[in-house]
Formats: structure tokens, sequence, C-alpha cells
């Protein structure tokens, strides 16, 4: 499946900004940068600091939302990958083979 910005068929990022600016948007995507990059054979930094040089704003990735629950790992080191050891103060508290 292709997306509208491959169906279009850009010949240049100039091209793919003035199809912004028609829609009187002054922002751009990441997804969009990459479909315009793929298109084009550029890297998608390529096509984002071109845009920029137009005078558009990159909104960068949308940050994928995950929500913690209440089964959720509290990523504490200590519960999560028990150490089988302790601190170690039982081992250094009878150091030398005295205990006190």
């Amino acid at each position: 499946m292709t997306s509208p910005i491959e169906d279009a068929g850009y010949a240049s990022v100039e091209e793919f900004a003035s199809e912004l600016l028609d829609d009187d948007r002054e922002s751009f995507g990441f997804e969009e940068a990459e479909a315009v990059a793929e298109v084009l054979g550029l890297s998608a930094q390529d096509v984002i600091f071109e845009l920029r040089d137009y005078g558009f704003r990159y909104e960068g990735r949308a940050a994928e939302k995950r929500v913690r629950g209440f089964t959720t790992s509290s990523n504490d080191r200590w519960t999560a990958y028990p150490s089988h050891g302790g601190s170690g103060w039982e081992q250094i508290n009878g150091f030398g083979g005295q205990e006190g």
C-alpha cells in the first residue's frame, strides 16, 4: 500500500514545499519527510534540513505513549533482578574472621 505522498510523485523537495504552502501549512512531520525522502532517494535528514531552509517547522516524531498499570514493572533493579547475595554488609561485617 502506498502513501498519498508516494502517489503524488514529487520530483523535488521544492515541489513538496509548494504543496505545503498551497495547503496553508507551516509545519511537517517525520512520516512525511521520510516518505518524500524515499521517493526522491534521499535521506530523511536531508529533506528535513531543506524544508527547514524553506521556513517550515519540523514537528518531530510522535512519541508512543505507554500507561503504567498495576502490574507494570517498577524498573527497580533490586526487585526486577535479584542479586541473590544481599548488599554485602554481612560479608563485610565479619571480614577478618571477627564479628561485630
